[in-house]
């Protein structure tokens, strides 16, 4: 009797569970009749009483293509005595919206164990099917909107960049010329009105500038020209440009430099320069009293190959709020509440600046405090120290002035490319020819194809570092006898152990000094002495220079030259000043091509040679000769006076 009464408690749960649970509960024979329903599918088929569905199957409520799909289903699970597990399928009806469900099906079993149908949960999910589908559609629109934003830009940029360059040909000339006028003048009020276009002219010139440069970056069109540089050079200069200024202003300038800064690190001095530039111009800008300080420090990674740099222009000007700090560098956009007619500006320096800096995979970030002050921090990562240290200057006082190698081939292998393209034109004026590996095994192959005069090893490569590499080569009765000298950041006195035994000629420690690395080839090259030249010679090359310079002058051309005279002694003397007094490769570059366009102009030789030597010493990073070359102008000046007469 207690089991009896626990047969029918069960069965009332099973039922109560049956009615009550939302997701659709069902039976099916063999033959996917139902046997029994819940109440949830009996109104889902529209039906008041769950015994009406009994003996009926899917086809009679659901569309031929379900009832087929499911049926099918069904007769898999009977036949293959497997589960169908949360199976997302679309209930399509006749008379009404379609529906999603997750279903799961299992084999209904007798007592004896014998499969005698199926049976079922289905779980309605068109609310989650409806949003997944217009999440999808608002991604494709997402990105739709963001290819079109892209070309959108893109296209704004190229039209920016190329109207940039229209405009500022004709700008140079409504200067030059009103440099010119002035001259000519000399009514007060009339110089009034020239010194306004001057001055609106120039204001304008540097907003086409701006937007060129921003236009530049934004349409991808920005190349960076990575070199070896001396950071706490630049950091000096930049100290320089500005000090006049912030004398004028009576601010202090600080600088702190980090002596452990290596000497020559891979980067683009025309953009660097250009951030400093831009960051200290706004600290001076916006102080009016304290000071401003420079710090650049930065540290190594692990391998010591690379580089952190961290600088910061910090300064106790007008400061920056909270609600600022988060426009102040989109493009054309200043802090609220700044005073236009003090500060002036068109914002477009900071903005420049940011994508400069995210260009070169860096960071830049700022803290300010209203009436305080503002500091702007930049972050470098991973710059590559370089492996040859610009040392020029040196050279002159040194042996290898006089040594002159005999044709020989030298096997450069480092997987860097620009270490790669840094030393064959270190070795160009040597009469030493280059062939080129990307990493051990490939250094390797060339050997024994080339068969060098010497190997030029760097240590830390993939596929085959150099430590392999060099174990191989010495194995090698063919090769063994090739001096290596190792290059290497790593070279650090804890390691210079192992590299010492290695099986290597020479090792030389990252950056490299040209001279070092000169002086090592002398051991193990053959060379010669360059006969000195004689004074007598060097003074006929000299003059030689002179008349080179000079070039051809037609009659026509000399009727030009006193006109040409006052435009050099105008506004080409003033850009001439402030770009020998600031250095700057870029500004450098524009007055070259400004002196060629000149020479052109006026079909004289002596001045379109002087702007391609110019030119060509700013292309091939000459700053030995670069500087005596700008210092012509002078004397330039002079001898046109002379041909003049």
């Amino acid at each position: 009797m207690k089991e009896e009464n626990i047969n029918i408690t069960k069965s009332k749960m099973l039922n109560a569970l049956m009615d009550n649970i939302p997701d659709s509960i069902y039976f099916k024979d063999i033959n996917s009749k139902f046997i029994k329903i819940n109440k949830a599918v009996a109104k889902r088929l529209k039906i008041k009483d769950p015994d009406e569905a009994i003996g009926k199957t899917d086809f009679d409520f659901f569309s031929k293509e379900h009832a087929e799909k499911a049926f099918q289903d069904e007769q898999k699970i009977i036949k293959r005595g497997k589960p169908i597990i949360d199976l997302e399928e679309k209930e399509s009806w006749e008379d009404r919206e379609d529906k999603w469900v997750s279903t799961t099906k299992m084999c209904l079993y007798n007592k004896e164990g014998k499969i005698i149908g199926t049976f079922g949960i289905s779980r309605d999910i068109t609310y989650r099917k409806k949003a997944e589908e217009k999440l999808k559609i608002a991604k494709i629109d997402a990105e739709n909107y963001a290819v079109k934003a892209e070309d959108a830009n893109r296209t704004k940029s190229e039209f920016l960049s190329n109207m940039s360059h229209e405009i500022r040909t004709p700008m140079n000339a409504i200067l030059g010329f009103s440099e010119l006028l002035d001259n000519q003048i000399n009514d007060p009020c009339l110089k009034k009105y020239l010194e306004s276009i001057r001055s609106s002219g120039k204001i304008l010139l540097d907003l086409i500038n701006d937007i060129l440069d921003l236009s530049k970056i934004e349409a991808g069109m920005i190349e960076l020209k990575q070199r070896p540089i001396n950071p706490e050079s630049i950091f000096n200069d930049i100290g320089k440009v500005f000090s006049v200024k912030m004398k004028e202003k009576g601010l202090k300038f600080l600088i702190d430099i980090d002596k452990e800064l290596p000497k020559a690190l891979q980067l683009d001095e025309v953009r660097i320069r250009q951030i400093l530039f831009n960051l200290m111009g706004n600290a001076v800008k916006f102080t009016e009293n304290g000071y401003i300080k420079l710090t650049a420090r930065g540290v190594f990674h692990e391998q010591k190959s690379k580089f952190d740099l961290i600088f910061s222009v910090k300064d106790t000007g007008i400061g920056i709020s909270a609600e600022n700090k988060g426009i102040i560098f989109d493009a054309f956009r200043q802090s609220k509440g700044q005073q236009e007619e003090k500060y002036g500006g068109t914002g477009l320096g900071l903005a420049i600046t940011k994508k400069l800096v995210e260009a070169m995979g860096g960071k830049i970030s700022i803290d300010s405090i209203v009436g305080k002050g503002s500091t702007f921090k930049v972050i470098l990562k991973k710059v590559a120290v370089a492996s040859v240290e610009d040392t020029s200057e040196d050279l002159e006082e040194t042996p290898i002035d006089n040594i002159k190698f005999k044709k020989q081939t030298i096997l450069i292998v480092d997987d860097i490319e620009s270490n790669r393209i840094l030393l064959k034109e270190t070795l160009k004026p040597y009469n030493l020819s280059t062939i080129e590996a990307k990493n051990g095994k490939e250094g390797i192959n060339a050997a024994q194809k080339h068969h060098p005069d010497l190997i030029l090893m760097d240590l830390r490569m993939p596929v085959m570092n150099g430590y392999e590499a060099i174990k191989k080569i010495k194995q090698d009765n063919d090769l063994k006898d090739i001096p290596i000298i190792v290059l290497t950041a790593s070279a650090m006195k804890e390691q210079e152990e192992k590299i010492k035994r290695i099986n290597c000629e020479e090792y030389i420690r990252k950056p490299i000094k040209k001279t070092e690395l000169i002086q090592k080839f002398i051991k193990h090259l053959d060379h010669t002495d360059k006969e000195p030249e004689p004074a007598e010679e060097k003074k006929a090359a000299e003059a030689k220079e002179r008349t080179d310079i000079s070039g051809t002058l037609t009659r026509e051309a000399k009727k030009k030259i006193p006109g040409l005279i006052l435009i050099l002694e105008s506004h080409i003397k003033e850009k001439w000043e402030e770009t020998t007094k600031s250095f700057i490769i870029n500004d450098i570059e524009d007055f070259a091509e400004e002196i060629i366009e000149l020479g052109r102009k006026y079909k004289l030789g002596i001045i379109l040679k002087w702007g391609e030597k110019i030119l060509s010493q700013v292309e091939s990073f000459d700053m030995d000769k670069l500087p005596k070359t700008l210092k012509y102008f002078t004397e330039l000046i002079a001898e046109l006076k002379k041909l003049a007469k």
